[in-house]
C-alpha cells in the first residue's frame, strides 16, 4: 500500500515511539536464543486515534505459547456488571464526578518470571545483531501472562 509522504512519516514516528517506550522500560535485552526455548513471533498493531494521532503497538503472538513451558497462570481483569451499577448509583446519589484514566504502556511494567524469547520486529532489527532475539524481561502486549504480570 502506497501512502503519502506525510502519512509515512507519521507512522514511522508511531513505530519509533513504541520502540522507545519498550527500551525506556527495559522490556527486553538482546540475546542468543536458548536451545531449550522456542521463539515467539511478533507483529505490529496499528490504530488511529480520534484526534488523528497514529499509534503502533509491537505485540507478541501469544497464541503460540505453551502452558507449563512459556507460562503457568493467566489472569483477565474484568469488572462485574453489578459493581459498575453500584459505582454509578453512588456517583449519582452523591453528586460525584466520574473521569476515565488510561495508563500509557501499562502492560510494560509487569516483570516476567518465565524465560521468554521473541523475534526482533521485521524492519527494525538491530544492525550487526540481526541473528539475535529479544529476551523479554517485562510483559508485552498479547503475552498470555501479561495481565497477571
Amino acid at each position: 500500500m502506497c501512502l503519502p509522504k506525510h502519512q509515512k512519516e507519521e507512522w514511522q514516528k508511531a513505530y519509533q515511539e513504541e520502540l522507545e517506550a519498550l527500551k525506556r522500560h527495559n522490556v527486553y535485552g538482546i540475546a542468543d536464543l536458548s536451545k531449550r526455548r522456542k521463539l515467539i513471533k511478533c507483529h505490529w498493531v496499528f490504530d488511529q486515534k480520534t484526534d488523528g494521532r497514529k499509534k503502533a503497538r509491537l505485540v507478541a503472538k501469544g497464541f503460540s505459547q505453551i502452558e507449563g513451558v512459556d507460562f503457568d497462570e493467566i489472569f483477565s481483569p474484568v469488572v462485574r456488571f453489578e459493581s459498575m451499577c453500584l459505582i454509578l448509583a453512588l456517583t449519582a446519589l452523591e453528586g460525584w464526578h466520574i473521569s476515565g484514566l488510561d495508563v500509557k504502556s501499562a502492560f510494560l511494567y509487569g516483570k516476567l518470571e518465565e524465560e521468554i524469547y521473541m523475534q526482533q520486529p521485521d524492519g527494525f532489527k538491530i544492525k550487526g545483531q540481526e541473528h539475535k532475539v529479544l529476551h523479554l524481561q517485562c510483559a508485552i502486549y498479547e503475552l498470555r501472562q501479561a495481565a497477571l504480570a
